[in-house]
């Protein structure tokens, strides 16, 4: 039988694997906005996010952020012949 973790553990934890997923998220909406900017040359990176994830809120809720970047990038790849 395991160690029963302390609450300070397990949320060390949970900070590590939301840390994880965060830092993942970010990676994803970024390689989206370098796709997008081959499409919108001279739009600054931070303006183009702006615009793509408005919907997400101003304080970038990453979960909208995600669904958004979802409903693009899905819809865009079930489009192609």
């Amino acid at each position: 039988m395991g160690k029963i973790k302390t609450i300070a553990e397990k949320i060390d934890e949970l900070i590590a694997g939301y840390e994880r997923l965060n830092r993942e998220a970010h990676d994803m909406m970024d390689l989206y906005i370098d796709e997008r900017r081959l499409t919108c040359p001279g739009i600054p990176i931070g303006s183009l996010k702006q615009l793509e994830f408005n919907r997400a809120g101003a304080s970038m809720d990453m979960v909208g952020a995600l669904r958004i970047l979802k409903e693009r990038k899905c819809k865009a790849a079930h489009d192609r012949p």
